[in-house]
């Protein structure tokens, strides 16, 4: 786990950010943002916006959510790793495979997920489209 903390206006899709937010994926299924890790305590401030509270958590999630899925089984064990604790070595024991493959594997989903602002699979003006598939592929160029 990362001792980071980020507000939602610091999230960027990055990889620091992006590992940050599959840390805490339970939390922000609950509808909730994690707190800093301090000793501060924050005295409450009313804040003014659109949104319930729970809305922002909620959409971080199923964006972090939406992309692991893209990655199929790859983003799989990197959300076992990242958010169930689950060690490389147990995981390869369950898909039978050698534990460097694991590792590789979930570099790779991580890489994919933590594509930027818009998601990978979208067509931008900087970048052509891809899937999963065809970014394992061209990363292995």
């Amino acid at each position: 786990m990362t001792e980071d903390w980020y507000s939602p206006g610091q999230i960027r899709f990055n990889r620091r950010t992006t590992l940050w937010l599959i840390q805490n994926l339970g939390t922000l299924q609950e509808g909730k943002w994690p707190p800093e890790a301090s000793n501060y305590v924050d005295i409450y401030v009313q804040h003014s916006s659109s949104k319930a509270a729970f809305v922002t958590p909620i959409e971080y999630a199923a964006e972090i959510l939406t992309r692991m899925e893209e990655c199929g089984r790859d983003g799989l064990i990197l959300e076992a790793i990242e958010c169930w604790g689950k060690s490389a070595e147990s995981l390869a024991k369950y898909f039978k495979m050698p534990e460097w493959s694991i590792m590789k594997r979930r570099k790779a989903a991580l890489a994919y997920v933590a594509s930027g602002m818009d998601r990978r699979w979208h067509d931008t003006k900087k970048r052509k489209g891809k899937s999963y598939a065809e970014f394992l592929r061209r990363s292995k160029e």
